[in-house]
């Protein structure tokens, strides 16, 4: 699944390796994804404005439910 969510953010990206998007798991709300080409790693990021800090996440380290709703929200887009 990693492999198709990677390719759905080159899809949507359009040339671009990351997505700002809003993304509510149970662990937070994440304000972007991004696959690290170098790392093979997908992150996802929380911006907090009020103090500048950007906090990260391996997508590999979410629950598999997180995963799937991920992989689900990519697809919808993508495919409308």
């Amino acid at each position: 699944m990693k492999t198709k969510v990677i390719n759905m953010i080159k899809i949507l990206g359009i040339g671009l390796n990351e997505l700002i998007i809003d993304i509510t798991l149970s662990e937070a709300t994440f304000n972007s994804i991004e696959w690290c080409e170098e790392d093979d790693v997908i992150w996802l990021h929380i911006f907090r404005d009020d103090d500048n800090i950007q906090i990260s996440f391996d997508y590999d380290d979410l629950p598999e439910d997180d995963q799937f709703h991920i992989f689900m929200l990519l697809s919808s887009i993508l495919y409308n």
